[in-house]
């Protein structure tokens, strides 16, 4: 079998990811549809997008896969075209792990170890193994040695309400139905101190709840929340400092009664092994869509030898990165939790037939092959903005 045809599709909804719903948006950058948060300086789109793959071989069979690009996916499309793709035509596409280090090499030595070029190679890597999956007739998670979990607790990330009161409602909704949450702070210690104390009053006691500190403190602004956080009993403090701080990190972890969670940023077990050899994360946090099925199990391999537990990280991610981050979520023997982005399910969950079962706290890994789902050819280019296909 060989792989006869690569097509790279950004797919984009009118649906803007909304981080929180008391950030207060900027100005459009010139000639884009992005722009920033206050006091946030990455950028966020006006519109959901993500960047969708599909792998095609000499036998008809297709296989599937996401990059998180809610900036840019045309950007990963142009690497898929011109240098990754190229790569794989003509291919043995069972050969998951050869075909993996084959993309990595080909600008390793560059330096294009991340980023954009790690992004691309993701899609591309989740498409392989789910074509793999329907050749066998097995789960990506059988695949990766086993399904140990069919149904994976979860939370959800960000509240949507404007205010203080709103978002105490939310998550207290949030908690009776049975799902963690996760709020997005970084608006200074002092509000964020109020804002997970008003949330943890309004769960209760037994509720789940972790943050997300959006890279926006110093370590010593970190270490006074992380006390606030260690007695309101939250899970983990994700992303607190600027996330090439590896040391401060490090510090932190050290200081504070807090799980510090990371992951994000980093593309591969090489960027994960810094981190993991320096004890500067309790938690990782590896993203599908941005590190592949092939890499995310190296993850989360490097990080069960250092005794550090696994949630994967997902964003701005369609039905097709969700059904590939459960599968994978579904065979880890470090899993911790499993972040869920429900505007996103209701944005793309119409990409695959059948829908993606998330009920009482829990999302339900899909038991057909590859993916467990099937994706709609017709749909996704229906919300497709651009698209390019190369073939033998």
């Amino acid at each position: 079998m060989r792989i006869t045809r690569i097509t790279a599709l950004a797919v984009k909804s009118e649906t803007a990811y909304a981080m929180s719903g008391a950030v207060r948006p900027g100005e459009r950058l010139p000639g884009s549809d992005y722009r920033r948060f206050a006091p946030h300086r990455q950028l966020y789109s006006d519109r959901s997008e993500a960047l969708l793959v599909r792998v095609e071989t000499d036998a008809g069979l297709v296989g599937w896969g996401e990059a998180q690009a809610p900036i840019g996916p045309e950007v990963v499309m142009t690497v898929v075209e011109r240098v990754l793709g190229p790569t794989l035509l003509g291919t043995d596409p069972l050969a998951t792990t050869a075909r993996g280090i084959d993309m990595y090499e080909t600008l390793r030595v560059r330096g294009q170890v991340g980023g954009f070029q790690l992004d691309a190679i993701a899609a591309l890597d989740t498409a392989l193994w789910d074509l793999r999956g329907r050749v066998a007739g097995l789960s990506i998670a059988e695949l990766a040695g086993g399904r140990l979990r069919d149904r994976l607790p979860c939370y959800v990330t960000g509240l949507r309400e404007t205010s203080p009161e709103g978002r105490r409602e939310e998550a207290a909704e949030w908690a009776r139905r049975g799902f963690g949450v996760k709020p997005c702070l970084g608006f200074g210690v002092g509000p964020d101190a109020a804002e997970v104390v008003g949330l943890r009053d309004a769960m209760g006691a037994d509720a789940w709840l972790a943050v997300d500190g959006m890279w926006g403190y110093t370590l010593p602004q970190a270490k006074q929340l992380a006390r606030v956080l260690a007695e309101a009993d939250v899970a983990f403090f994700e992303s607190p400092l600027a996330p090439e701080d590896v040391l401060g990190h490090r510090d932190l972890v050290q200081a504070v009664d807090v799980t510090v969670a990371v992951g994000e940023p980093l593309r591969t077990r090489f960027q994960f092994a810094d981190w993991l050899g320096r004890r500067a994360m309790g938690l990782a946090q590896p993203d599908l869509m941005r590190n592949g099925v092939t890499e995310s199990l190296a993850i989360a391999a490097l990080a069960s030898a250092h005794h550090v537990p696994v949630a994967l990280h997902t964003g701005v991610v369609t039905a097709v990165g969700m059904a590939a981050s459960w599968q994978v979520a579904a065979s880890l023997p470090n899993f911790a939790v499993q972040e869920f982005q429900p505007v996103m399910l209701e944005t793309f969950g119409g990409l695959v037939d059948g829908s993606l079962t998330v009920e009482s706290g829990v999302v339900v890994v899909p038991e057909g092959p590859g993916l467990g789902v099937d994706v709609d050819d017709e749909r996704v280019r229906a919300m497709a903005s651009a698209e390019v296909e190369i073939r033998l």
